[in-house]
């Protein structure tokens, strides 16, 4: 994916105006120049392809992103992402790009295929079941208003911090990890590995100081900045963590990437302390910045409870699908049989 030409790219930005309207009417849409970016620095762990359905005026009329990570507990599934245009569906595009999808999936020896399909838009979660997909995942895409947010709450949490766990604290990263932390870093982010994941088909995945590299080459080189909080124990060890990832492109939001806590660690207030801290710096140091948003298992009670105290509102809702490769190909062949051409697809 990262070599698409920036015509395309452009074409591909433009067909998905009426999709972001559909599913998200009341956000601004990224602009061009940052999906380019995402686009040409992908980590070096994903990978992927676009296949793109077209109408006989050439015309982009459906899209099946796909996209793989060759990371052990991800390496055998294939994310995707099937749009088609409101106005030009139930015509066989999605079962066409759903079968390259497939197909493409076979090829690389990969048995499952997921995708996401948001609530309020009721025909993603009908078009997954009609091919044999259940649902594995509920997701919450959860919004904290910075311009509404408690700051005496947020003051409170961080003051009670080093009450609740004495002998602890806090250390702030903005951009690329220094590396004497490095190895520190990479270890507490495999924490989350005990986030729930109901009933998704993926394993645990170890992140190393290599593949955190990567991911921050990647931000960094599409105009991104990571900041980090870290919760060190009386011990040193690096026990906790949350993570946002900033876009001057997309300047009034920002995005949560991890948050976790030891398990052992647990019950200390530790939690509340890492959010209300960085919450805290966003508000001092980017006001210009109203929202931010994440995403929570439907099922992560505990972290769903700090953040709805800290300010979270839900704003839309995900169901992750997911169908063994094999299966999906036996459908799809008994669907498609001996139906005519919906459409040109490129890749």
């Amino acid at each position: 994916m990262r070599e698409q030409p920036d015509e395309l790219l452009a074409q591909l930005h433009a067909f998905g105006g009426p999709l972001h309207a559909e599913a998200t009417p009341d956000d601004p849409r990224p602009p061009l120049e940052s999906d380019i970016a995402s686009a040409r620095h992908m980590p070096a762990t994903q990978d992927g392809r676009v296949f793109v359905a077209r109408d006989a005026d050439d015309a982009i009329a459906g899209v099946s992103w796909c996209t793989t990570e060759s990371l052990p507990g991800w390496d055998h599934l294939l994310r995707t992402r099937i749009e088609v245009l409101p106005a030009l569906r139930r015509r066989g595009l999605g079962s066409l790009l759903l079968r390259r999808s497939a197909d493409y999936a076979g090829e690389r020896g990969l048995r499952v295929l997921t995708g996401w399909a948001r609530e309020n838009v009721p025909s993603g979660g009908a078009f997954a079941r009609r091919f044999g997909a259940e649902p594995a995942m509920r997701s919450e895409e959860n919004r904290l208003d910075l311009r509404a947010c408690d700051r005496d709450l947020v003051r409170r949490w961080i003051a009670d911090g080093p009450v609740r766990a004495p002998g602890y604290r806090l250390i702030f990263v903005a951009g690329p990890t220094p590396p004497e932390l490095a190895q520190q870093a990479a270890a507490v982010l495999n924490i989350m590995n005990t986030a729930p994941r109901e009933g998704l088909d993926i394993g645990d995945v170890e992140i190393t100081t290599d593949v955190l590299a990567d991911y921050e080459r990647a931000a960094e080189a599409a105009g991104k900045t990571r900041w980090a909080y870290y919760a060190q124990a009386p011990d040193g060890r690096f026990v906790g963590l949350t993570d946002i990832q900033i876009d001057p492109l997309v300047p009034d939001r920002v995005w949560v990437g991890d948050t976790a806590v030891d398990p052992a660690h647990r019950g200390r207030g530790i939690g509340k302390w890492l959010k209300a801290a960085i919450t805290e710096r966003l508000l001092v140091e980017q006001p210009g910045i109203r929202w931010v948003q994440t995403y929570n298992a439907g099922s992560n009670d505990a972290m769903l409870a700090i953040n709805r105290q800290l300010g979270f509102r839900t704003a839309f809702a995900d169901v992750a699908w997911q169908v063994p490769v094999p299966r999906l190909l036996a459908m799809l062949a008994g669907e498609l049989s001996g139906t005519g051409d919906a459409g040109r697809i490129d890749r």
